[in-house]
């Protein structure tokens, strides 16, 4: 049936937007996109923290051979410590978005999807997605930096926050398009400002609203970890292991919150940018079949 009759107007409305995923397939309101993350993050959390903690486990084999190198060269291990976790946390940023980019598609679609064939999925772009991510730090925070490397007070640097601000919301879906539509940093840079132009409020609204809920998420959630954490180091338990490995699996599941659902609402705010302004809900409705795939046009 191609519409639905109602009493109140005497006629038919019109038929229902498609909603094969998480979303409809139409123009999205906030609430649309904060919800589909919400359920994104609900209906796809095993395979996302899957593949995460496989990054995590990269990032801390690194952290430990850093700290060994430095024991052997007698290094100071704060001074190779820092810049080894600044680089862990780069690499696992990068992770959380190129994951995001990746579980995007099924998400939208209704399709399932496991942590391997999420990690099938990023490993192509995770190095466009890292040097996205190098280029937007950089655009963002490095003419601050630049000025207080000069010396200069720190209220010059603070005067280019701003210019830091405008970029970084201009930029804020460029990780989200060098995931999904296979564009390079640059390529990426532009095509998020192009996308974001016309809803600038809109797009640092809604992103720091999910960053908000993400933080106070993780520290929710890792809450009763801690708590059973704290029961376990009852002497009479024992259980010192027992909360080593609850307050890892705490902070694991904190930090897929903390840094993937900001990335699922950036990915819906880039899906509804496309529906708006590239009639991409029509596209999307053919994919819905089984044999659809997301195009990057």
């Amino acid at each position: 049936m191609d519409g639905q009759w109602t009493h109140w107007g005497g006629g038919w409305l019109a038929p229902r937007p498609p909603r094969p995923g998480v979303i409809s397939l139409r123009p999205l309101t906030p609430g649309d996109i904060l919800g589909g993350a919400c359920a994104a993050l609900a209906r796809y959390w095993v395979p996302l923290v899957g593949a995460m903690l496989l990054g995590q486990l990269a990032a801390l084999l690194l952290l430990a051979a850093t700290a060994l190198a430095a024991l052997v060269l007698h290094v100071r291990p704060v001074d190779a410590l820092v810049p080894a976790a600044a680089l862990a946390t780069l690499l696992t940023c990068a992770l959380a978005s190129a994951l995001a980019g990746a579980v995007l598609r099924p998400a939208v679609l209704g399709r399932p999807a496991t942590a391997r064939t999420l990690l099938r999925a990023a490993r192509p772009r995770f190095g466009a997605v890292l040097g996205t991510q190098l280029l937007v730090l950089g655009a963002v925070a490095g003419p601050g930096a630049a000025v207080l490397a000069a010396g200069l007070p720190p209220l010059v640097a603070a005067a280019t926050l701003p210019a830091a601000l405008g970029l970084g919301v201009l930029c804020a879906l460029a990780p989200t398009v060098a995931a999904c539509e296979g564009r390079g940093p640059l390529g990426a840079l532009r095509r998020s400002a192009r996308l974001v132009r016309g809803a600038w409020w809109r797009t640092l609204g809604l992103t720091g609203l999910a960053a908000a809920l993400a933080l106070a998420a993780a520290y929710a959630v890792q809450l009763p970890f801690a708590f059973a954490g704290a029961l376990s180091l009852i002497p009479a338990l024992d259980g010192g292991f027992v909360h080593a490995v609850l307050t890892a699996l705490g902070a694991m599941v904190a930090q897929t919150l903390l840094l993937c659902f900001p990335q699922l609402t950036a990915g819906l705010l880039y899906t509804d940018r496309r529906i708006r302004r590239e009639d991409l809900a029509a596209e999307l409705t053919r994919q819905s079949a089984p044999s659809g795939e997301f195009s990057s046009a």
